[in-house]
């Protein structure tokens, strides 16, 4: 008959403690089953609820009695977060791969409109009471999404406009009617291509930014010692964000526009357009609702972008790989979420004649 030995474990089982245990656990594996008795322990660190797991994962060599609910509770989320080695993964069905995406789906769906209606409450109650708005915090995030960016946004915006003009104006030469290209100049740059490239530029480098700044600070967790200090991540963190974003994207699609408008004005030269025809042309083309219409869309690219980048950086999981997949689901979100938006309010705007 096999021995039974019995191994009282200590009340705090951490990665010191844990190593004699350890010990004990390789040489009594053995020598018949062992009982270890938990009734003192009321604290376990990782290493400690890794040496549990090993225990209850061979029953017939080792029995784990008098666990406390707390411990049983701190095991029981471990649990929900283990990660199953790559062997143990099982394939799925077609059935079951489509239910799993429509959970996945549905979940996802559910955090976005949840962390959407906190960034809306958040934003409002600052907005009502301006003491709370974190001046210093938005001029920071400002320079950093903003004006380092002018650079690149002026460069594509100017880029932009030039390839409308040759592409357009090579047709438009056709039929004699190369004018009417700087009409399509204006309205393309002011009412689409400028806010539009401004956007995806700002989700790619901007966007991914504050995911990877928020998925960093999730996995060091300075989330949670920002909740314990009584500060709330929403309005500490995604707020100055959203805030800085909404005002900072319109005016670099305004520099976006001017560039392109400048640029398609110099390849028009090249058709024998003289710059005081572009300049009327212009006048009589663009109005100030085109105007208005690409900056209300900038404003809504950038709160979008923010929110989205905010939200996968506060739902990063547990390490490096983490915060990289963070980063990569806040940039496709945004562009998908920019491109929707855009063509909504372009089929909007077409019925309604504006």
């Amino acid at each position: 008959m096999d021995k039974q030995l019995s191994i009282k474990l200590p009340s705090s089982l951490t990665a010191e403690t844990s190593v004699k245990i350890w010990e004990q656990v390789l040489g009594a594996e053995s020598s018949g089953q062992t009982i270890f008795d938990a009734s003192d322990l009321t604290f376990c660190d990782e290493s400690g609820l890794t040496l549990l797991y090993e225990l209850r994962s061979k029953p017939n060599g080792f029995k784990l009695i008098n666990v406390s609910p707390s411990i049983e509770a701190l095991y029981g989320t471990m649990l929900k977060n283990f990660s199953p080695k790559p062997g143990e993964k099982k394939s799925l069905d077609i059935v079951s791969s489509l239910g799993k995406w429509l959970h996945d789906t549905a979940s996802s769906t559910k955090q976005s409109i949840t962390f959407l209606g906190s960034a809306c409450c958040a934003l409002t109650e600052v907005l009502l009471h301006p003491s709370q708005i974190r001046f210093g915090e938005i001029l920071s995030v400002s320079d950093e999404a903003g004006s380092r960016a002018v650079g690149i946004i002026c460069l594509i915006g100017f880029l932009m406009g030039v390839i409308i003009a040759f592409e357009t104006a090579l047709v438009a030469q056709i039929f004699g009617a190369v004018i009417f290209v700087v009409n399509g100049i204006g309205i393309a740059m002011t009412r689409e291509l400028g806010p539009l490239m401004t956007a995806i530029l700002f989700a790619g480098r901007s966007g991914s930014a504050f995911a990877a700044q928020l998925g960093t600070q999730k996995v060091n967790e300075e989330l949670n010692a920002l909740t314990t200090f009584g500060l709330s991540p929403m309005y500490f963190l995604v707020v100055p964000r959203l805030i800085a974003s909404s005002l900072v994207v319109p005016l670099l699609s305004v520099f976006a526009t001017i560039l392109g408008i400048l640029g398609g004005g110099l390849v028009m030269a090249m058709y024998d357009i003289t710059y005081t025809q572009f300049y009327v042309q212009l006048l009589k083309s663009v109005t100030v609702t085109d105007i208005v219409f690409g900056l209300v869309k900038a404003v809504i690219f950038g709160f979008v972008i923010a929110l989205i980048g905010c939200q996968c950086g506060m739902n990063t999981g547990a390490g490096a790989a983490a915060v990289g997949s963070s980063t990569t689901k806040s940039v496709v979100k945004s562009i998908i979420w920019i491109v929707v938006i855009d063509g909504a309010a372009a089929l909007l705007t077409n019925r309604l004649g504006i």
